[in-house]
């Protein structure tokens, strides 16, 4: 958990149970509170999961738009040029 960084590009191929929307859809029915009750140290590493997942996505989608954008850019210079 320390080590992880969520943000930046991933190098490398990935299983279907390593990717992101594989995750998500797995604990989308799992309730923090329950979690809690359970274990309050699994909770925390379950809202630790839930942030990881959150901020890994934004930076996905970010990168996705600058990267449009860029495209968006070329082509226009391109064009103009």
């Amino acid at each position: 958990m320390n080590e992880y960084w969520p943000i930046g590009p991933k190098d490398g191929e990935y299983k279907e149970y390593q990717k992101l929307k594989f995750i998500r859809e797995n604990i989308d029915g799992i309730n923090e509170e329950d979690v809690d009750e359970y274990s309050v140290t699994l909770g925390k590493v379950f809202r630790w999961l839930l942030m990881a997942l959150e901020l890994r996505i934004e930076d996905v989608s970010t990168r996705k738009k600058l990267k449009e954008k860029e495209r968006e850019y070329r082509a226009d210079a391109m064009d103009r040029e």
